[in-house]
């Protein structure tokens, strides 16, 4: 979940919720960031494992990055 909707987030009191700073439709980064995508997924699963605590709110530090990404198709 995007870090724009923490408050409100937080008000509905999930069990457990990872924020990143990315941007409104994109929460686990950009398109065919590839490896980006799979680090905010690790990290939600790691998030499911370790939260002990209802309400666990944990937000991922690592910043939005733009491409062009390896396995990009080339749009010429």
């Amino acid at each position: 979940m995007s870090k724009v909707f923490k408050d409100r987030t937080a008000a509905m009191n999930p069990a457990r919720i990872l924020l990143t700073p990315h941007p409104m439709g994109r929460p686990l980064s950009a398109p065919f960031d590839v490896e980006k995508q799979r680090e905010v997924l690790k990290a939600g699963l790691n998030l499911l494992e370790t939260a002990t605590d209802g309400g666990t709110v944990v937000e991922y530090d690592q910043p939005y990055r733009t491409g062009p990404f390896v396995d990009q198709p080339d749009r010429r």
